[in-house]
């Protein structure tokens, strides 16, 4: 009877290692799920940083609502309204008629620093009534009002206080001509996000119009 020999190297389970192409394939598959998790991570990002920069916008608009209209809504009349200004008549607390110097408000944007200001006429505390009287000019509607504001400026006379940031650029439309009529003051913002600046419109309109007697 014959036995049965054994070969140990016949039936024995064949040990390899990786060949070249399985390599590269391996390779491939984890560059593309990579790259697949980096793309995903990176849509995220930008979706989570424009909900923010929407957010923000939102919550500056509505700052910037209130702050203008607080300047807008109890104004007399405009007396200029362009790209980048906003001149109002305040008030007659001269009760004149007239327009005065102290009662002037310059709405303005500076580009540099992205900020728009509310800037006025204030006399020190030191002077006089009758100095201050004096050095509060009366003023037609034919006046240049920004060498109005030049003037003062240049007399340390005038007082800027912010009232937005972060405004690329900012346009004001009234709704009538002659603009002295107008009553209502459509005001256009590009306000500055991570990405792109997004558009604003804000509406306010003058509730007592009441224009000078010139």
């Amino acid at each position: 009877m014959m036995r049965n020999q054994s070969h140990p190297g016949r039936h024995a389970g064949t040990r390899r290692g990786f060949t070249l192409l399985e390599t590269i394939l391996a390779i491939s598959i984890t560059a593309m799920v990579g790259a697949g998790i980096a793309t995903m991570m990176a849509v995220l990002g930008s979706d989570a940083s424009m909900q923010y920069d929407l957010r923000s916008v939102l919550v500056r608009s509505s700052a910037a609502q209130s702050r203008l209209s607080a300047y807008i809504a109890p104004a007399r009349c405009l007396l200029e309204a362009d790209a980048g200004a906003l001149v109002l008549w305040f008030d007659d607390s001269r009760d004149s008629d007239t327009i005065h110097a102290s009662e002037l408000r310059w709405i303005t944007h500076d580009p540099i620093t992205r900020r728009v200001n509310v800037e006025f006429v204030s006399f020190p505390a030191s002077w006089s009534q009758s100095a201050r009287a004096l050095a509060d000019t009366e003023y037609g509607l034919s006046t240049n009002w920004d060498v109005v504001r030049n003037e003062f400026d240049a007399r340390d006379l005038l007082v800027s206080v912010p009232l937005i940031d972060d405004v690329e650029t900012i346009t004001f439309q009234p709704d009538d001509a002659p603009l002295i009529d107008a009553q209502v003051v459509e005001t256009e913002l590009a306000m500055a996000t991570s990405a792109d600046p997004i558009q604003v419109t804000l509406t306010e309109s003058i509730r007592m119009h009441h224009p000078p007697t010139q």
